[in-house]
């Protein structure tokens, strides 16, 4: 399978104590022989929210190895025009424009879906794995 990763995803994997943490784990072990690849906005995302949920020591190794472990897909027109068309159809409140950015580069890839626990990807129809 050939799959995005979200900054949830990563974070989930990396803070020991998160709700998701086991279930990251399980999944990831699930898809050992899958391609994951990232976005460029989601490896500072997610090294900012370890800076400031787990350690700066923590966001610094991430931030050294990220571009090493993932594949990261170059963004272009297209996908930001797409990330925005998604990001305006949303009605509710507190929607990330990122999320919209993830799922556009999911479809504009023909990826088969996204390693994330957020129900958003769920409810505009990206596949979750």
């Amino acid at each position: 399978m050939r799959l995005l990763i979200d900054t949830d995803f990563l974070i989930a994997l990396i803070k020991e104590d998160d709700k998701n943490h086991s279930r990251a784990i399980s999944k990831l072990e699930g898809i050992k022989d899958s391609f994951i690849f990232i976005t460029p906005f989601t490896i500072p995302e997610t090294a900012t929210v370890l800076s400031y949920k787990v350690s700066q020591k923590s966001a610094k190794e991430f931030l050294k190895e990220a571009r090493k472990k993932f594949v990261e897909l170059p963004l272009n027109e297209e996908i930001v025009a797409l990330a925005d068309k998604i990001f305006l159809a949303q009605n509710k409140k507190g929607i990330s424009w990122i999320d919209c950015l993830n799922a556009a580069t999911v479809k504009y890839y023909k990826l088969d879906g996204i390693l994330s626990f957020d129900k958003f990807y769920y409810k505009i129809g990206t596949r979750q794995v």
